[in-house]
């Protein structure tokens, strides 16, 4: 027989016996649901840590120091790392408690208590990931030690944060700024920090949560401030010693990581002594990291989603058998007219694989449904072909191998022996 025929013949077979084939495909579409959900979110997971790694930059390390770097100083490590890397200082977040002397104030109103990061025009060289309106902090800022001011303003999408102590109300400070800067055009404004008139020259839109793929501990949980690297030792002559400098390298290879990583070394402790010892991070390695975690989080999905194929591989096998046995009188028939055994192992593998088919589709819709209710981010979720393509795949390989042997024993039947049978 063709396969136009042998298809046409396993869907009057299944259509035929509509409860004995929907058992039989039910344990296949949980299996192919399960693996449909756990490849989706995978595949998610995966785009996602490239676009964090993209953002972040190649070649990128980081480390700190508790002793204040200077702009000269700045400018000598830069010459010292790998040719084309860019290289960025921040000083430690001073944290502004609303109610303080030193809250943010525009034309009189308390505005918001934040965080305060003094920066150099190089932080935007990596993971920067705003929308900015007006301008950034430029070098003519640092060198001057400018009293300019970039702010930060939440989307409205924003979800609650933990509140650490009871005094902090960060989502009240969120919604304050939002709210004042939808009412104030708070760009090129005067606004009063720490007793000091500061100018507003930027203002950073952060995305949203979702939308933001930087790591966790890179991103804003409150509203920050970011001024001239300079200037905030101005600001707070008084933490020179207290706060650590964190120090960002990007060297745009992977291949050169290393290399800074061990120029920011030597470079800390010629400058500090021996005994500085600084924490090199590798952000090649954060990012192995997560994949590791997304695969291991993941693995435990796709055993159960084996189990569940396996199951259902075993049901098409038990129907299969059961299919041969009632009709083994029609075998017999169909080779004593000519059918050869190929004909026979044929038509009884498509009828599982069709059964297969069924429990794929039906498997990708339930799999669909759990994608949209049980993933934390479906916003940005794609569904790749191959996703769909490997899940018929699965399907149609577990229906073809689980009915190989009942379908080649009913091929070795003899027509005088199937024919005698009632």
């Amino acid at each position: 027989m063709r396969l136009p025929d042998l298809m046409a013949t396993g869907w009057a077979e299944i259509w035929a016996h509509k409860m004995r084939s929907f058992l039989s495909f039910f344990a296949i579409a949980i299996g192919i649901a399960t693996f449909f959900y756990t490849l989706s979110v995978l595949s998610q997971s995966y785009r996602r840590i490239g676009r964090t790694a993209e953002v972040a930059g190649k070649g990128r390390v980081e480390t700190r120091t508790n002793h204040p770097l200077t702009v000269v100083q700045y400018k000598d490590l830069k010459e010292r790392l790998p040719a084309g890397s860019s290289l960025a200082f921040t000083s430690d977040d001073y944290n502004v408690q609303e109610g303080w002397w030193n809250s943010l104030y525009h034309k009189g109103n308390q505005l918001v208590g934040a965080t305060v990061y003094g920066i150099l025009p190089s932080f935007k060289e990596s993971d920067f990931v705003y929308r900015l309106e007006g301008r950034f902090i430029n070098w003519q800022d640092v060198e001057n030690k400018h009293r300019v001011i970039v702010l930060t303003v939440f989307p409205r999408e924003v979800k609650k944060s933990k509140r650490r102590f009871w005094w902090d109300d960060v989502d009240e400070h969120i919604q304050k700024v939002k709210e004042y800067s939808e009412h104030h055009h708070l760009l090129h404004q005067q606004v009063v920090l720490n007793n000091q008139t500061f100018t507003v020259v930027g203002i950073l839109h952060l995305p949203t949560e979702n939308e933001d793929v930087r790591l966790s501990r890179n991103r804003e949980w409150r509203p920050t401030l970011y001024i001239p690297y300079t200037t905030w030792y101005d600001l707070y002559p008084d933490e020179n010693d207290k706060r650590p400098v964190d120090i960002r390298v990007v060297t745009g290879k992977e291949s050169t990581a290393h290399t800074a990583g061990g120029t920011l070394t030597s470079y800390l402790r010629s400058q500090f002594g021996p005994n500085e010892k600084p924490e090199i991070e590798f952000f090649h390695e954060k990012i192995e990291e997560r994949l590791k975690e997304a695969r291991k989080s993941l693995n435990n999905m796709l055993f159960m989603g084996i189990i569940a194929m396996i199951a259902g591989g075993i049901g098409i096998m038990n129907v299969t058998m059961a299919v041969i046995f009632s009709r083994t009188k029609e075998i017999g028939i169909r080779r004593a007219l000519g059918a050869s055994r190929k004909d026979i192992l044929f038509q009884f593998v498509v009828e599982a694989m069709l059964l297969g088919l069924c429990g794929a589709i039906a498997g990708m819709i339930l799999g669909y449904l759990a994608v949209l209710h049980l993933a934390e981010d479906t916003s940005q979720m794609t569904f790749s072909w191959w996703v769909v393509a490997g899940s018929i795949l699965i399907a149609l390989v577990t229906s073809f191998l689980f009915a190989l042997y009942p379908a080649w024993q009913a091929a070795k039947l003899k027509p005088v022996e199937a024919l005698k049978n009632e």
